[in-house]
């Protein structure tokens, strides 16, 4: 058995990026940026009135009240063909380029309509102009390539005026599940017969994060037929198998695998759950083969297969993300592996407590989803004791 951390460093190094493409604007967001983004025109492009008023001269306003000669109006996506000189004002609306001549804009709920095209202006509060360049200068690099576009990045790239962006390709992916004893929901599960939780979890994990994903389905216990269907998995940048890596009499995949190519990276964890985990690579595809388990294929998704996939599409900071906090209770643990355990996170006042969560070992997956995470008790510690500092991962 090898450390987590050594697993993770060995599914690291084997997980090359998928390439570059070209992908519209507003279809971006959550991938990697592959260049930097440089503004085409400045934002705002000229100075803005920041709300609804009259543009003035603020040495005409400097006493107050003040009437002024109302000589224009400017409207937002308008340009004003006209400049406001001493003791005039302009009516503006929130967005409308300000008139030369003006740098204040006088809020309309502080002025009042006065005989003859006047304004008499009762109030001043500040400039009420978004200056020229405020946010983005024009050639200015807005964004960066390693970046992940969030939804305010988006909006950061589509004001640079970019309608498409370069982006890291997000990995192709495929999934078989093994089983003679597994059942798709719907079907009849009969007599030692049992519904198929792994596929439709694992699926929801792993399109998100995929360009394409292939489902392959279940394939019962036989070598044959899993080698013709781990020929189309191999066809895919990442490839996940469930079941069948144990010691058991028909526990064939791992042999089965290196039988179609598949070169052995590490097979067996100090992990639990997950010690049989098996990680391989195929030319340009990585494999990870999990037992049946559904915790156990949850907590090896979330430990080593999404950071593989993170990194795969170009991120410098692949998952998980590990946070710390503080035991309420003690508990006994078993040190011969580091062990993942469903737990409860309690967030007061800049404080993280953690409490073990109820249930009843790796084929149990109603417990872990009432929990907030999994805390990981050391390998080695026979005892957590209240107050210890644990890692965990939320989910």
């Amino acid at each position: 058995m090898i450390s987590y951390e050594h697993a993770r460093e060995l599914v690291l190094a084997e997980a090359h990026t998928c390439g570059v493409e070209r992908v519209p604007t507003d279809r971006a967001c959550g991938l990697i940026l592959a260049e930097d983004v440089r503004a085409k025109i400045s934002s705002p492009p000229f100075n803005k009135a920041a709300m609804d008023g009259y543009a003035v001269r603020a040495e005409d306003v400097a006493d107050l009240p003040a009437v002024l000669e109302v000589v224009g109006e400017v409207f937002a996506g308008a340009f004003p063909e006209f400049t406001v000189g001493p003791g005039q004002a302009s009516l503006i609306t929130t967005g409308a380029p300000v008139p030369g001549g003006a740098d204040t804009v006088i809020m309309v709920e502080h002025t009042e309509q006065a005989p003859e095209g006047r304004v008499k202006v009762l109030r001043t509060s500040g400039t009420n102009i978004c200056p020229k360049g405020e946010d983005i200068e024009a050639g200015e690099s807005v964004l960066r390539a390693g970046q992940r576009l969030t939804p305010l990045r988006v909006g950061i790239a589509a004001s640079a005026g970019r309608r498409e962006v370069r982006v890291r390709r997000l990995p192709a992916t495929a999934l078989l599940c093994t089983g003679t004893e597994v059942v798709e929901p719907g079907g009849r599960p009969g007599p030692g017969r049992i519904f198929n939780a792994n596929g439709p979890m694992l699926s929801s994990l792993l399109r998100p994060l995929s360009r394409e994903f292939s489902y392959l389905g279940i394939v019962g216990d036989d070598e044959k037929g899993f080698l013709e269907l781990v020929a189309r998995g191999l066809q895919s940048d990442l490839f996940v198998i469930t079941g069948g890596v144990s010691m058991g009499q028909y526990d064939f995949v791992p042999e089965a695998l290196k039988r179609a190519g598949v070169r052995q990276v590490f097979h067996k964890l100090a992990v639990k759950p997950g010690k049989p985990t098996f990680f391989g690579v195929a030319g340009g595809t990585l494999v990870f083969a999990m037992p049946g388990n559904p915790q156990s294929c949850f907590v090896q998704f979330k430990m080593l297969v999404e950071g593989a996939l993170e990194a795969m599409s170009g991120s410098a900071d692949p998952a998980p993300h590990f946070e710390t906090g503080t035991m309420e209770e003690g508990f006994d643990n078993k040190p011969a592996r580091l062990n993942a355990l469903p737990c409860d996170v309690r967030r007061r006042a800049g404080a993280t407590s953690l409490k073990l969560h109820p249930y009843h070992g790796s084929a149990d997956i109603v417990g872990p989803a009432a929990a907030d995470g999994f805390l990981l008790a050391p390998r080695g510690a026979e005892r957590v004791n209240k107050g210890d500092e644990l890692r965990f991962f939320a989910i």
